[in-house]
């Protein structure tokens, strides 16, 4: 049986526990003799404080050390954080800085060298060719002079993908009504 921690029990001991959490404390308390006089013993401490008579104590002068002492924790802060700042030169971040530029300037060149795609079988038609594409209204099918769009609402920021094999799906969440949209479409 797996016991709560005294935290729980002493709010449980106190009544400032959650509704749920209160209900599988009370049960677990119940069954179990060594945390129900853990919960008895956090009561008694409960009740014998609350009779404490505090001496005289000048809250605003407290007040006032506090804020002192917090302010004087900020400046320390400070201090500390401009002390870290001012290494100017980091090895790591200069050797992660030149791996980025390595990897940037490796896919220009080669993007640039990359082998060249045979021509498409519909480009000697262009016209009667389909082509499925998407815009910012929606998904758009047209093939010669006819066409067909799948819209989404106005104004609704679409997630889209598209596919090297002729499939563009786009996804959307509806403002006003909260849901989702998924609309795929695929050119065969």
């Amino acid at each position: 049986m797996k016991h709560p921690g005294e935290f729980d029990l002493a709010l449980l001991a106190g009544g400032e526990v959650g509704r749920l959490r209160r209900f599988s404390l009370e049960r677990h308390v119940r069954a179990c003799a060594e945390c129900e006089q853990k919960v008895a013993q956090f009561q008694a401490l409960r009740a014998e404080t609350a009779n404490f008579d505090l001496p005289d104590v000048n809250w605003n002068v407290l007040a006032t050390e506090m804020r002192a002492n917090i302010h004087l924790g900020l400046e320390a802060g400070e201090c500390v954080r401009a002390a870290s700042a001012a290494r100017s030169w980091n090895p790591r971040l200069t050797l992660a800085f030149a791996s980025l530029l390595l990897i940037v300037g490796a896919s220009f060149l080669l993007r640039q060298t990359g082998p060249h795609l045979p021509a498409s079988p519909y480009s000697a038609s262009p016209s009667s060719a389909p082509v499925l594409r998407s815009t910012g209204a929606g998904i758009e099918l047209r093939t010669g002079s006819t066409s067909m769009m799948l819209l989404h609402r106005p104004g609704a920021v679409a997630n889209r993908t598209v596919s090297a094999g002729g499939e563009i799906g786009v996804r959307y969440v509806d403002s006003e009504t909260g849901a989702v949209t998924i609309n795929n479409v695929s050119l065969e």
